[in-house]
């Protein structure tokens, strides 16, 4: 029973909440274009007659104009990606119609750039704007102006009309990249006007004479006359969608981790240190010396004791006269040549 007054109280509370505050507003947001994002114009029939259109970005079509407009064209003419351009001009026209509207004008015909009933006149913040019932919508000479960063989103159910001389203005960091315009039927862009948006609209586009516009004219399935106009691509950078929140895991009792055990270090093994070998050297062998005997002495035969032997002194006179004989016979010879030589 107090669980069930408990419930009760909170229904009542969140119920008087809502009552006060109302249902939550949804911003709008801006879709992918995909492919088609690169298509400056792009259309089933792409018709120009007059020179002096100027398109910054991709042109595609089936049937092509007689005169070819100027600028880069990484894409032109019906080779891919104009195909697949033309299924995501759809897909990104389903994103817009499936945003619920934060305004919606009263039925009938409604001039943007004079109602009051959305706020200040001629000035609008992001959201979505539709028209009711027949509702055609019109941008007179007095202009509207975007005023601030988000997306604009207008969802006309008939046509979209902007008059001669006409502007669609960005101001508080408003940017052509998030602005969409999605009539039901075709769209007429009076001369010398300025545009700003991507308009996807399969029942046709008319642009008329020296027109100014910065965004895209995207009728795949329909017809795009442009007349001496200038049509740029803005540089956008893709939509981010918004982050999916991470699941929340159940907050467990964390288990304190088991104390490791600490591992010892093994002592390092005592390695004995090597000792270096002395080398003895091996010994030599020195051979004992042989002993040679010495020679028995020769003992020379004596001669026969036959008498008295001669003597060695017979001798010893002779030894002296010898020389001295031939001493004077050689000084004898000399005082005779010496004579010889004073008597000549």
């Amino acid at each position: 029973m107090k669980t069930f007054n408990k419930i009760s109280v909170f229904a009542l509370v969140g119920a008087f909440a809502f009552g006060l505050t109302g249902p939550a507003a949804f911003a709008a947001t801006t879709p992918s274009l995909g492919t088609a994002a690169t298509y400056g114009v792009l259309g089933s029939t792409y018709t120009n007659t007059v020179a002096g259109t100027t398109v910054g970005g991709d042109v595609g079509f089936t049937t092509g104009p007689a005169v070819a407009p100027a600028g880069v064209h990484t894409n032109y003419g019906s080779g891919a990606p104009y195909s697949t351009a033309g299924t995501d001009q759809n897909s990104a026209l389903s994103s817009l119609a499936s945003q619920p509207c934060t305004f919606t004008f009263a039925p009938g015909p409604t001039d943007l750039s004079t109602d009051t009933a959305h706020g200040t006149i001629g000035v609008y913040a992001p959201g979505v704007y539709c028209t009711s019932g027949a509702g055609a919508a019109s941008i007179g000479t007095g202009g509207i102006t975007l005023s601030g960063s988000g997306t604009y989103i207008f969802r006309v159910n008939g046509a979209l009309t902007a008059v001669a001389n006409s502007a669609v203005s960005l101001a508080g960091g408003a940017s052509a990249c998030d602005v969409f315009w999605t009539p039901t039927q075709a769209t007429t862009l009076g001369a010398n006007s300025t545009f700003a948006g991507t308009n996807i609209d399969a029942s046709g586009i008319t642009v008329g004479s020296t027109v100014n516009w910065v965004g895209r004219a995207l009728a795949f399935g329909g017809t795009v006359t442009t007349d001496a106009d200038t049509i740029t691509v803005p540089t956008c950078t893709l939509p981010v969608p918004p982050p999916v929140p991470a699941p929340v895991a159940p907050t467990s009792t964390p288990v304190p981790a088991p104390t490791p055990t600490p591992t010892s270090t093994p002592a390092p093994a005592v390695v004995a240190p090597t000792s270096t070998p002395t080398f003895t050297p091996a010994p030599v062998f020195i051979p004992a010396p042989v002993f040679t005997p010495a020679p028995a002495p020769i003992v020379a035969p004596a001669l026969p004791n036959t008498g008295i032997g001669p003597s060695d002194e017979s001798n010893a006179p002779w030894n002296a006269i010898v020389p001295i004989g031939i001493f004077v016979a050689l000084f004898s010879l000399y005082l005779g040549l010496g004579r010889k030589k004073q008597a000549i």
